[in-house]
């Protein structure tokens, strides 16, 4: 049995998400299905991962901003404050902060780096893979349909380079 619900998690955003829903919550189980295969099977904290990952990328939507690591990272600690998992906090606030981080975040084990993989991996549509099999991915696509999400992050960044020039993806970490 799961430890928290995705749809409790994103119950309070569905609205927020509106037509891009879909897309994210698809994205959500990719990088949980990637974590879990990183991981070896199990996730090092299935709480953490779950919170981390319905949040990870929600600024966006909630704060309407293309540098949503703050804001997402805000939100969720107060998920986790409110709901008595404030015990959780440092390490959600690492999962989401270095997400996007280019180079390792620690060892290939290590949770913070298990959680910035697989969003990569997901990101690139598999193509930076960290020694996962291509078929993996797909398999993942199948069951997890794409859903305009790459579309809408192109679309997003697009928006945010005519916009902010000299900042187009503030969210990258070296």
């Amino acid at each position: 049995m799961d430890p928290i619900d995705l749809d409790s998690l994103f119950e309070p955003w569905n609205r927020t998400l509106g037509e891009d829903r879909t897309a994210y919550r698809n994205h959500v189980e990719r990088v949980l299905r990637l974590s879990t295969t990183l991981a070896g099977g199990e996730l090092p904290d299935p709480v953490a991962f779950r919170v981390a990952a319905v949040y990870h990328d929600l600024g966006i939507w909630s704060d309407g901003t293309f540098d949503y690591l703050d804001p997402s990272t805000t939100r969720a600690v107060e998920w986790l404050r409110e709901h008595g998992h404030a015990d959780k906090t440092d390490l959600v606030t690492a999962l989401i902060q270095q997400h996007h981080k280019v180079t390792a975040a620690g060892a290939a084990w290590d949770a913070v780096e298990i959680f910035r993989r697989a969003d990569w991996i997901d990101v690139s549509l598999g193509l930076r893979n960290f020694g996962l099999p291509r078929g993996h991915y797909r398999e993942l696509l199948r069951e997890f349909p794409d859903a305009g999400f790459h579309r809408r992050l192109l679309e997003l960044g697009g928006r945010r380079a005519l916009t902010r020039p000299w900042s187009p993806l503030p969210m990258f970490r070296w």
